[in-house]
């Protein structure tokens, strides 16, 4: 059995979900460049949107997708939004769940993930 097949067995939602995220983010730099990138998306969005400013939405789409995508040159694998249609939402929610543990946060679900693709000891 493939390790996507493994995860895709895994019950738990956000387990399964940060699996499948760490799996295709397992170069440290390709999760650093989404660290930056999705905050980049998401704050000139609001920001662009709020101030009704379009080339703040467009030039932030712009650097926050170019970001990731050297990321994911990078790791040698092409984005899991193209692979999983969820990861436009997950994206964002799992770099929220690594944010929240460099404050200091932990989470069981994370740990699983990360025990079952062999990236933790237990």
């Amino acid at each position: 059995m493939d390790i996507i097949d493994r995860i895709g067995q895994i019950e738990n939602f956000w387990e399964r979900e940060f699996a499948f995220y760490l799996n295709e983010h397992r170069n440290p730099l390709n999760r650093a460049s989404h660290m930056v990138g999705i905050p980049v998306l998401l704050g000139t969005a609001v920001a662009g949107l709020a101030t009704l400013n379009l080339p703040l939405i467009v030039g932030g789409q712009a650097v926050g997708w170019a970001i990731q995508l050297i990321g994911h040159r990078i790791e040698g694998n092409r984005p899991a939004l193209l692979k999983r249609k969820i990861s436009f939402l997950m994206g964002p929610l799992m770099v929220l769940v690594e944010l929240l543990e460099l404050l200091g946060m932990h989470f069981k679900f994370a740990q699983r993930a990360r025990l079952t693709l062999g990236l933790a000891h237990a």
